[in-house]
């Protein structure tokens, strides 16, 4: 079987040889609507997201975490909100806010939502990385599943 490289993944949701999809990352980041295409997502078995490339083993913190406890993602977590672990003590307070956010209302209602928010003029993920505050990411999130925006 081929590795999961950027040549066999070309749209998002569409699957891989295996017929795996695109998911949303263990740290709330949604594959399917990243700014970085070319990854074929920390679930893959090539995973080579912009983040753990900082990492001489490539792997990114979040993963191991989640891994270790054996856990979905950082949403299953107890210590979410006050978590410094990888993604989030790296300056860029979007994925708090998408954890945060798929904690209380889970992956189906984050997905619509960020569709919702699409249609609405706002561009996953760079309107929020530019907002960088996981309280007010978070509060677009709400309004918009509320439909108040």
């Amino acid at each position: 079987m081929k590795s999961e490289t950027a040549e066999n993944y070309t749209k998002p949701g569409e699957p891989f040889e295996n017929g795996d999809q695109k998911k949303i990352g263990y740290c709330g980041n949604h594959c399917d609507y990243c700014f970085y295409p070319e990854c074929p997502g920390c679930r893959s078995n090539n995973p080579f997201c912009s983040y753990a490339t900082l990492f001489d083993d490539h792997k990114c913190p979040n993963v191991t975490c989640c891994n270790g406890k054996g856990i979905e993602g950082c949403w299953q977590c107890g210590d979410l909100e006050n978590c410094s672990v990888g993604f989030f003590s790296s300056g860029e307070n979007d994925a708090k806010a998408y954890a945060l956010f798929i904690k209380k209302y889970g992956k189906e209602k984050y997905t619509e939502t960020i569709v919702n928010l699409q249609k609405k003029g706002y561009n996953y993920s760079k309107s929020f990385k530019e907002i960088n505050n996981v309280e007010q990411i978070y509060s677009i999130f709400e309004k918009s599943l509320r439909q108040e925006l």
